[in-house]
C-alpha cells in the first residue's frame, strides 16, 4: 500500500516537474498553426513523360483531402501553396544476374517543391524529393511509374505534417 502512494506521488512529482520546465511534447500533423488551408498547383513538367505532373498533383490533392490536418482549398484562396516541378524521370538496370542479363529496372522520379504562404509570400520551404520502384526485367514499367509517384508523394505529404 505504502509503495502504491509512493509511485504516485513519484509519477504527479514527476508530471509537475516536466511541466514547469516547458518540456511537454506535442504530437500534431500541423506544424504550421497559422496556416489552415492550402491550395495545390498543378506540378510543371520538365520531363518526356507527361502524365507524371498529373499524377503527382492528383495524388497530393487526394491525400490532402483525405484527412490532413490541412483543408484543401483553391490555391488562389488558400493560406499557404504546394507548387512543384517534376525535374527527372530514369529507368535503370538496378541488379543484374550472373551473366550481366538485367533482373529488374528502378524507376526514379524527382520534384523540386515550394511550399509558400499565400497570405505573406515569404517561402516556407523549398526541398526536393525522391520516389522510386522496381520492376523484374519482364514486367510493368507503368505500375512502377505509379509507385514511385506514390512514394515521391507521401515524402511531399511527410514533409508537410512535420515541418
Amino acid at each position: 500500500m505504502f509503495a502504491g502512494r509512493m509511485g504516485r506521488n513519484i509519477a504527479v512529482i514527476l508530471a509537475i516537474a516536466l511541466a514547469g520546465t516547458g518540456c511537454w511534447y506535442s504530437f500534431t500533423d500541423k506544424p504550421y498553426p497559422d496556416i489552415r488551408t492550402i491550395g495545390v498547383i498543378p506540378f510543371d513538367n520538365r520531363t518526356t513523360e507527361y502524365e507524371i505532373p498529373t499524377l503527382a498533383t492528383e495524388y497530393l490533392t487526394q491525400k490532402l483531402a483525405s484527412g490532413s490536418a490541412y483543408s484543401l482549398a483553391e490555391p488562389q484562396s488558400a493560406d499557404a501553396v504546394l507548387s512543384g516541378e517534376i525535374t527527372a524521370y530514369r529507368v535503370e538496370v538496378n541488379t543484374y544476374d550472373e551473366q550481366e542479363n538485367p533482373i529488374d529496372y528502378i524507376v526514379r522520379v524527382r520534384a523540386t517543391v515550394i511550399f509558400k504562404n499565400r497570405l505573406t509570400g515569404k517561402q516556407i520551404w523549398s526541398q526536393v524529393f525522391e520516389g522510386h520502384a522496381t520492376f523484374p526485367a519482364d514486367g510493368d514499367e507503368e505500375s512502377a511509374k505509379t509507385e514511385a509517384v506514390k512514394m515521391l508523394v507521401d515524402r511531399i505529404y511527410e514533409k508537410l505534417k512535420s515541418g
